[in-house]
C-alpha cells in the first residue's frame, strides 16, 4: 500500500518500502526512462538519465552528492514525476557509470571542483537545454557546492534551485580544519594527493545504518542492496586531492561577489543532526544570498529524504510548495509579456490606420 501524505506525493509506508518500490515505483520509473552518455570538455564520458513526461511544468536536474549514483535517487524522481516534472539525472565524473579518474573505483578524486561544473554545464546545454524552457536545479551535499557554483558562473541557466544539505562547508569531523587542509595540501604536494585522506576508507560489504546519514532503515537498505551488487556504485572515499579540491571551492562560492551574481530563488535545507556538511557554513552562505530562504529540519540526519516519515512529509510538502511558487510566479510573468506584446502590435497596427 501507498499512503498518501501531502497533495500529489505518494510516500511509501516503512514497514512495505521495498515491496512497494520494487512493484509500484521501479515499473513506473523504467516506463519513462531513457539514459545515455555525453562527451564532457574534456573527452570524459559523463554517464545520465533522463525521466521525461509529457506536457512537463519544468525540467529538474540532480546534482548527486559524494559517491552517489542516479538510481540512488528512485524514491525522489518518482515524487518529482508524480508532481509534473520531468527529471535529468547526470552522474558526476568518479561516480557511478561515469568516467573514473583514478583506477581504483572506490575512490571519489578530482583535481577541481570547476571540473564537476564543466560537465554539469555540459550536460545541461546538449541534454536538458534541447527540450526543457524552465529549468530547476536539485542539489544534495556535494552536489551542492557543485550547483551553487555553476549557479554562480552561469546565473541564466535555472528558474530556481533547491539545496538540499549541501556542502557549503567542510566537516573534517574530529580532525580541525586546519590540520585537515594542511594535510591535504602536504599530500598533494609530494604527489600522493590519490591516496585515501584520513579517516577515508573503502567500502564495506556489511551494512553501517547506525552510522549512517539515514533515519529511515528501509531506505538505508535499499540503496545498500543497490550498491552491494553493482561495483559502479561502490565508490565510499575521498582522496586528499577531493579534500583539497573541496576546500577550494568552498572559499571560492562563498566569497559574496559570486554569490551576488545568483539571482534566482533559493530554498536550503539544512539538517539539524548532519554530520557530514558543516551546517554554519550553510548558514553563512544563506545571510549573504538575498534571494535565499533557510529551512532548518529537525530531528533529521544529513540525507532528509531519508529520513523519518514526519520529516519527509514536511520535507517534501516545502518542497512543493516553493516549486508551485516559482512555477505560478513564472506562468504571471508570461501572460503579461504576452499581454505587453500584443498592446504593443495593436498600438502599432493603429499607429499605421
Amino acid at each position: 500500500m501507498i499512503e498518501k501524505r501531502a497533495e500529489n506525493i505518494m510516500i511509501p509506508e516503512e514497514a512495505n518500502y521495498q515491496r512497494t518500490m520494487k512493484r509500484d515505483v521501479e515499473p513506473y520509473l523504467r516506463s519513462y526512462e531513457k539514459d545515455g552518455y555525453i562527451e564532457s570538455y574534456d573527452k570524459t564520458a559523463i554517464y545520465y538519465r533522463t525521466y521525461r513526461i509529457p506536457q512537463a511544468k519544468a525540467g529538474i536536474v540532480i546534482s548527486h552528492g559524494f559517491c552517489e549514483f542516479a538510481e540512488k535517487y528512485r524514491e525522489v524522481i518518482y515524487y518529482f514525476l508524480q508532481n509534473g516534472y520531468s527529471v535529468y539525472v547526470p552522474e558526476h565524473r568518479g561516480h557511478g557509470y561515469s568516467d573514473r579518474i583514478v583506477v581504483d573505483g572506490e575512490k571519489v578524486h578530482i583535481e577541481d571542483y570547476e571540473q564537476y561544473v564543466q560537465d554539469l554545464y555540459f550536460f545541461v546545454k546538449n541534454v536538458v537545454e534541447p527540450t526543457e524552457k524552465r529549468k530547476i536545479l536539485f542539489c544534495h551535499s556535494m552536489g551542492g557546492a557543485i550547483g551553487v557554483r555553476y549557479l554562480e558562473e552561469f546565473p541564466l541557466t535555472f528558474d530556481a534551485a533547491i539545496l538540499s544539505a549541501p556542502m557549503l562547508g567542510m566537516n573534517t569531523g574530529k580532525y580541525p580544519k586546519w590540520l585537515a587542509k594542511v594535510t591535504a595540501d602536504f599530500f598533494c604536494a609530494i604527489g600522493k594527493g590519490t591516496k585515501y585522506a584520513a579517516g577515508q576508507s573503502g567500502f564495506s560489504d556489511k551494512p553501517s545504518f547506525e552510522t549512517s546519514s539515514c533515519v529511515s532503515r528501509e531506505r538505508y537498505m535499499y540503496i545498500y542492496n543497490m550498491r552491494l551488487r553493482n561495483i559502479n556504485y561502490q565508490t565510499y572515499g575521498g582522496t586528499y586531492a577531493w579534500v583539497k579540491a573541496g576546500f577550494k571551492v568552498i572559499r571560492k562560492l562563498r566569497k559574496r561577489k559570486n554569490i551576488n551574481s545568483i539571482k534566482i530563488p533559493l530554498i536550503i535545507f539544512e539538517a539539524e543532526k548532519d554530520d557530514m556538511v558543516d551546517n554554519c557554513g550553510i548558514e553563512k552562505f544563506a545571510k549573504k544570498a538575498k534571494t535565499a530562504q533557510l529551512v532548518r529540519m529537525k530531528d533529521s540526519k544529513h540525507e532528509i529524504f531519508n529520513a523519518g516519515e514526519a520529516v519527509r512529509d514536511s520535507y517534501y510538502r516545502q518542497i512543493f510548495l516553493f516549486l508551485n511558487h516559482v512555477y505560478t510566479a513564472q506562468e504571471r510573468m508570461n501572460e503579461e509579456n504576452e499581454y505587453e506584446t500584443k498592446t504593443d502590435e495593436t498600438r502599432k497596427i493603429l499607429g499605421t490606420v
